[in-house]
């Protein structure tokens, strides 16, 4: 028997330009930029530049700023990047949002489901304007479900910049594809054929985002065993995970170094990759500008 099953997905709106930001650039772009795959690329500027990431609060009170706070700092300890949820220490209060916060990651529970933007994708204007939420956990402001930690630590892993790890290009699951269409097009989540394979599709080999597949990692889901062809014997079948595995805390490592000679030479790649982007766009004055703007932006990041 199949029980109402809800995946992660954003809401339409923001999955269109989405969807709408990573086509146009694989269209008008290269197999190659500055020596590298275009997926690694695209996948490495989704990350932060190393330092602090500052977190608002749409609803919800302190003592649930507190519980978000203090378990998702957790993925802190293992790279060299930090939260800021603007705590008073007078007031005992964290940071509130505001119709125009200008946050990194602007958590919200207002909205259905949970998800996260990826990345810095959450100070991309082309997806999100000045206070639009980025980082949605349904409900939790109500009733705190039992596995809320768990759901917190995985949304917070795509604020940092990390993908879904059943998507990992390293592993490509064994979905029952007629099946999950089927279901997925009707109650409770309503998807289309796209919008299903945005969300369950292996991702193409990209960089940071991926080692041998994990399926221990945080951002792996728990699927039903019916979605998979082979059932609980299926690479990809897994128990709920609740805390980083050990390849999550090394990726952290990876993504956000601490020694200075490697985030020097990770900023001068992006920015090079930049430069190149805009350079070969130049016959595109709409695509030019988008990349002009993320130069401007990445140098001026800092987060």
């Amino acid at each position: 028997m199949k029980n109402d099953f809800v995946i992660e997905a954003y809401p339409d709106r923001i999955q269109a330009k989405i969807e709408k930001k990573e086509r146009d650039k694989r269209e008008r772009m290269p197999s190659t930029i500055y020596g590298s795959a275009l997926e690694l690329v695209l996948d490495d500027l989704k990350l932060w530049r190393v330092g602090t990431i500052t977190v608002s609060f749409k609803g919800g009170d302190s003592a649930l700023h507190e519980k978000l706070a203090n378990t998702v700092k957790k993925w802190t300890e293992y790279g060299n990047i930090s939260f800021d949820f603007g705590f008073d220490q007078t007031t005992g209060s964290y940071r509130q949002w505001s119709p125009d916060d200008k946050s990194n990651v602007r958590v919200g529970f207002e909205y259905e489901g949970y998800w996260s933007l990826v990345g810095n994708d959450s100070a991309d204007p082309a997806i999100v304007g000045f206070g639009e939420i980025t980082l949605n956990l349904s409900n939790f402001d109500k009733n705190l479900p039992p596995d809320w930690a768990g759901v917190a630590l995985h949304e917070f892993g795509h604020a940092l910049g990390f993908q879904h790890e059943h998507q990992s290009p390293a592993t490509a699951c064994d979905f029952d594809w007629p099946a999950l269409y089927d279901y997925l097009g009707g109650s409770p989540n309503y998807w289309t054929k796209a919008k299903v394979d945005h969300n369950l599709r292996q991702l193409k080999e990209g960089g940071l985002t991926f080692s041998a597949h994990d399926k221990n990692s945080i951002m792996h889901y728990s699927f039903p065993a019916w979605m998979f062809i082979s059932k609980e014997k299926s690479p990809c079948f897994t128990a709920e995970n609740t805390e980083l595995s050990e390849e999550d805390k090394r990726m952290m490592q990876v993504a956000y170094p601490y020694e200075n000679e490697l985030i020097l030479e990770r900023d001068a790649a992006r920015v090079g990759a930049l430069k190149e982007m805009v350079a070969m766009s130049k016959k595109d004055s709409e695509v030019n500008d988008f990349h002009k703007k993320r130069l401007k932006y990445y140098r001026k990041m800092t987060v």
